[in-house]
């Protein structure tokens, strides 16, 4: 038989069942919803939502926008993958932890550089949030793990839904998740619900000190196109 009709070797086959095991499903959710995607994708629907609004509409305005969040993305990938080079022999944990310090650092400057265009309200408050909760995800991670595929899933999504229910769909992935991590064999049950509840317990706080509860705070008149 010509190699090219013959059965594809045991290996290839145990990998493709790999795949379509549960474990395997879940690892593949995790890599495609993992935190430094999903929270880059929710910003750009914050961005588009922002840009529905907006008065002032330009194709470079809109270029300009996008290229903050490609530079605060940036920022974010060099810090998660700097750190961990300058921290040798560093405990397991750290990798949740420097990619927390990563996120808040590329979302500080696209806080930063969104003020001060004075772009709209949205996507700073976006930010704001995302960077308030990786404080405490900081200080309980070398104690308990908490997942923080979970966290950045569920903040996101919900912050998103707070701001217009339409993007309800994005919670969805966000409890997924949860599902996902112990599934993959990454984080215990009890971790992966740990992050749920810390990311629960940050929208919480976000809508007690008001969230987007008044229209007019997620007007983005933009002063600039």
């Amino acid at each position: 038989m010509p190699p090219s009709l013959a059965s594809p070797p045991p290996a290839t086959l145990q990998s493709s069942a790999a795949l379509g095991s549960p474990t395997g499903i879940a690892s593949t959710y995790s890599a495609v919803f993992a935190p430094e995607l999903f929270v880059l994708l929710c910003g750009l629907i914050a961005l588009g939502y922002e840009w529905r609004r907006a008065s002032r509409r330009s194709l470079a305005g809109l270029a300009a926008r996008i290229g903050v969040l490609g530079v605060g993305w940036g920022v974010a990938f060099a810090v998660y993958q700097g750190l961990p080079r300058l921290l040798a022999a560093a405990p397991a944990w750290t990798t949740d932890a420097t990619g927390s310090v990563g996120l808040g650092a590329g979302l500080l400057v696209i806080r930063g550089w969104w003020r001060r265009a004075g772009w709209g309200a949205v996507v700073p408050e976006y930010a704001l949030v995302l960077v308030a909760v990786t404080v405490p995800h900081l200080v309980i991670t070398p104690v308990w793990d908490v997942s923080s595929h979970v966290l950045y899933a569920v903040v996101p999504a919900g912050v998103l839904t707070l701001v217009d229910r339409r993007a309800a769909p994005l919670v969805v992935v966000a409890l997924g998740m949860v599902v996902a991590r112990p599934l993959a064999g990454a984080h215990t049950w009890g971790e992966s619900i740990g992050g749920l509840a810390l990311g629960v317990a940050a929208l919480a706080v976000y809508v007690s000190v008001g969230g987007f509860d008044d229209p007019s705070r997620a007007d983005t008149s933009s002063r600039r196109p």
